[in-house]
């Protein structure tokens, strides 16, 4: 839960539109990035992680790489990298993570401050940019955004474990890992709904979400296969 209301203080600061030039603009300032973080085609993990799919993913779960203990707490805790806490976390990785956690004592990896916020808005459209269709958790599954406006979601697997976030178009919300085949995907409209829709999802495969009506009536990708 604390998750989603950092996503929504987030939110109503900070808005975020992909254009080609808001993009072509977060290449010039991923440079700054470069020395330490690769994204794309071949992209693998350096000083710090991989940053292919990070946007809709869960915190501290890049395969191979090894985080701090503060990260791999906020995983535990189900922090989902949305385009707004991503831009909250590169102002000041260490006290994001001592906010989010509640523990002066945290500490990130990353010493890196990206200040300015017009640069982190379209570093993170650039990074927004890299996203890969098939990147499911091999024991895991997902749920995408795939409609024009924001929706709280939720992702649950057969052992109970529960991830819940709010996100923009475009986003996706993953399991980490799961013993049985499947798990449960759910939207509501927003965080005063109660009657929103439900899916089940087999492990390693991401479900989309087209259009969005209450009362199980939402329209999903699977629905068109």
């Amino acid at each position: 839960m604390r998750t989603f209301i950092l996503a929504v203080v987030a939110l109503a600061a900070t808005s975020f539109s992909a254009t080609a030039q808001s993009v072509d603009q977060g290449r010039t300032v991923f440079r700054n990035c470069a020395a330490c973080h690769q994204v794309g085609e071949g992209a693998s993990n350096r000083t710090g992680p991989l940053l292919t799919d990070v946007v809709g993913r869960a915190a501290g779960s890049a395969e191979g790489f090894n985080y701090s203990d503060s990260m791999l707490a906020a995983n535990a805790s189900g922090l989902i990298w949305t385009e707004e806490l991503i831009f909250d976390y590169i102002a000041d990785p260490t006290a994001f993570l001592r906010t989010y956690l509640g523990d002066d004592n945290a500490r990130a990896k990353m010493t890196f401050r990206l200040k300015d916020s017009d640069d982190r808005r379209d570093v993170i459209a650039y990074l927004a940019s890299f996203r890969t269709a098939a990147a499911v958790p091999e024991a895991g599954f997902c749920i995408v955004n795939a409609t024009d406006r924001t929706h709280l979601f939720a992702n649950e697997t057969r052992e109970g474990a529960r991830r819940l976030a709010e996100l923009a178009p475009g986003e996706r919300l993953c399991s980490d890992q799961t013993q049985a085949e499947d798990g449960i995907v759910s939207v509501f409209e927003d965080a005063e709904g109660f009657e929103g829709c439900s899916r089940i999802v087999p492990v390693g495969t991401a479900e989309e979400l087209l259009d969005y009506a209450e009362f199980d009536r939402c329209r999903w990708g699977s629905h068109n296969s």
